[in-house]
Parts: C-alpha cells; sequence; structure tokens
C-alpha cells in the first residue's frame, strides 16, 4: 500500500466566529473568525460532527430550503443532525474563502451530485465527506478535487467484497492479510481511495471500481473511466477511519489541513486536538501548530 511519499504539510486549528445575527438573513448562525486565504493547493478541513443541541441549533439556519427538506425526510436522528452540522460547518467555511455569508451561498449538483459552483466563483472547487461523527471538507482553487472519509466497518466482509468487486492484485492485497481487521482496513483503503477519485471527476464509485490504487500518486483511468488521471493521496484520519484525496491537475502543491472548531473565540482557544493519523506513513507528517489570534494585542496561546 506504499505510494506518494508524505510531505509536510501544515495543520492548523481554526475557530468558529462570534455567535450574532447574519446582516444577510437576519438569523442567529455560525460564522467564519477570519478567512484562511487563497488555497496553495487543496486545503482539508476536519469537522466534528458530534458536538451538542445547541451547535446543531445554529448551524441550521445556514441551510437553504433544499437541504432542510433533505434533513427533515431523513428517519435517523443522529444522521439527520450530521448533515446539519456537515453542511453548515461547509457553508461556514466556504464563506469565510469567498466573503459570503454562508447561507448565501448558491451551487448546483452536477449528474451524479458532485457540487459547483457557477459564474465568477466556477474556478472553485470543493468536495464534502462524511461518516459516523467526522466530516472532511477539501476545497482547492482551481483544480477539481475529491475527497473521502470511511470508517472501517466491524462486519465487512472484506476478502468476499474485494474478490467480487476489485481488481484481482487488490482482492489478493486484501485476501493476503493476516488479521481480520487487517483485511477491513485495506479494503476500505481502497474504496476510499477510488471514492475520492471518482468525485473529483463527478463520477459514480461503481464506474471507478476498476481503478488501479494499489499505491498513491498518479491514477490513470481505466473502463469508463478511461482517458482521465489524478493525483491521489491518503489522510491521516481518526482510529477507526481511513480517509484519502484526489486532485486533477498539479501535483505538486501540498494541502493545507485544518481543524474546524465549533465554539467561538474567548478566554481559552479550545480547538480540538487533531485526530491521529491511521497509518505510520501518516506519523511522519509534520503537523506544525497555527497560531490563531483574537486580536493583534492579545493572541491564544499556541497549543502543546
Amino acid at each position: 500500500m506504499a505510494g506518494l511519499p508524505p510531505e509536510p504539510e501544515l495543520w492548523a486549528d481554526f475557530a468558529s466566529g462570534p455567535v450574532k445575527p447574519c446582516p444577510n438573513c437576519g438569523e442567529v448562525h455560525v460564522t467564519m473568525a477570519d478567512s484562511p486565504g487563497v488555497p496553495r493547493g487543496a486545503d482539508i478541513w476536519y469537522i466534528r460532527l458530534d458536538v451538542d443541541d445547541e451547535t446543531v441549533r445554529l448551524a441550521a439556519p445556514l441551510l437553504d430550503a433544499h437541504e432542510r427538506r433533505r434533513a427533515a425526510r431523513m428517519r435517523d436522528g443522529p444522521t439527520a443532525r450530521r448533515y446539519v452540522l456537515a453542511h453548515g460547518a461547509t457553508r461556514t467555511i466556504l464563506g469565510g474563502y469567498l466573503g459570503i455569508a454562508g447561507c448565501a451561498l448558491h451551487w448546483s449538483a452536477g449528474r451524479h451530485g458532485k457540487p459547483e459552483f457557477g459564474g465568477a466563483l466556477s474556478q472553485w472547487q470543493w468536495s464534502l465527506s462524511r461518516s459516523a461523527d467526522h466530516a472532511l471538507l477539501a476545497v482547492c482553487l482551481p483544480d477539481p478535487v475529491g475527497v473521502d472519509i470511511e470508517r472501517i466497518e466491524e462486519h465487512t466482509a472484506a476478502a468476499a467484497l474485494a474478490g467480487r468487486f476489485l481488481p484481482p492484485d487488490e482482492a489478493a492485497g486484501v485476501a493476503a492479510q493476516d488479521r481480520p481487521y487487517d483485511s477491513r482496513a485495506v479494503y476500505h483503503r481502497l474504496l476510499s481511495r477510488k471514492e475520492a477519485c471518482v468525485k473529483a471527476s463527478g463520477g459514480r464509485l461503481l464506474d471507478g471500481l476498476g481503478l488501479r490504487v494499489l499505491t498513491t500518486g498518479t491514477v490513470h483511468g481505466a473502463g469508463p473511466m478511461a482517458g482521465q488521471s489524478w493525483t491521489l493521496r491518503d489522510l491521516p484520519a481518526p482510529p477507526g477511519f481511513v480517509a484519502a484525496l484526489a486532485t486533477l491537475g498539479d501535483a505538486a502543491r501540498r494541502p493545507r489541513i485544518f481543524d474546524w472548531d465549533w465554539r467561538p473565540p474567548g478566554p481559552e482557544p479550545g480547538n480540538c486536538p487533531p485526530p491521529a493519523p491511521s497509518s505510520a506513513a501518516a506519523q511522519t507528517l509534520d503537523f506544525l501548530p497555527f497560531r490563531f489570534q483574537r486580536s493583534r494585542g492579545d493572541p491564544w496561546p499556541q497549543r502543546e
């Protein structure tokens, strides 16, 4: 499962802004404290979805009518909450880049659901993925981007599924693992890599199952996705999860990684620790602290 060597990446904590009435919609909702600046390559945002009811209440007004209807149709309460939080954070973060209130953002969806801005914002590319209590948002300019996070499910019949759906060499790699958990982890890692590539292209996972992703780096399309190519890398993920990032375009630019903190600035930074890397390769990444300032004269303490 080797591939693209890990590069130094900036790991930053980024807190939400003060909660106050929005001049655009008049509702009280989460805001962005500061702009993260223009992405050099892909910016990756880790978003926690296991927060309190008050945070859900403050995230909900950000959603548009379609998103609210979709959340209302979800029969499982925790799933609906996570949907609201993931989309509320996404709107807030994207609005921070664009200088637009999150509640005022509008986008369309491609044939298979890939979100797209129109007009002057069309060069801004982004991708959202969520699994259980975690979500990932990737933002890129101007390369199309796809991100995926998956939980390593306890009851996945990894060897059987890999033998049915994956190329023979990948299926063999899943079956060769000594422990059942390792087989499941490899299987979900491969699926996550394929899903990231497919999402960058706006396709379907079914069309991307034949992609060869035993290694990261440059991936060339096959079958329905012939003629396309992606730059693929694994991302650090919380324990029990795997994550991957794919971009169409320049492979040389490194991603920045941010932790989204729902709590607004205050006397304590309260920033969430980054998820533990899920592989030995990820542990070699150079996680650099970020000093988020409450004001020019009164910075928060730097995280240890």
